[in-house]
């Protein structure tokens, strides 16, 4: 359960840095997808990157995960965690360009 709670905040997390990142025009989303949904809206891309694991979570009640789907999970942890570096490294130089 811990591991679907973590994709929640980490999501929310990511959401909020790349709305920051693009509307600075500092970074440019590299999901195809994602930034097809930006252009939408942005309302959109924060109700997919919330409802998502929300469903996850609502999956992990229903039947807890076992074998190859908690190693799926693991892995969405490890790659969400590497986005969230990510984010964390084009911020330092967003600040430090602005300074």
């Amino acid at each position: 359960m811990r591991l679907c709670l973590f994709l929640l905040l980490a999501g929310i997390l990511d959401a909020i840095l790349t709305q920051f990142g693009i509307v600075s025009g500092f970074i440019n989303e590299g999901n195809p997808v994602m930034s097809f949904i930006i252009e939408k809206s942005w309302s959109y891309f924060y109700l997919v990157k919330i409802l998502l694991p929300l469903l996850l979570i609502g999956l992990y009640y229903i039947q807890p995960l076992k074998g190859k789907s908690k190693a799926l999970l693991i892995s969405a942890c490890v790659l969400y965690f590497s986005v969230l570096v990510l984010h964390m490294g084009w911020i330092l130089l967003y600040f430090k360009h602005s300074a």
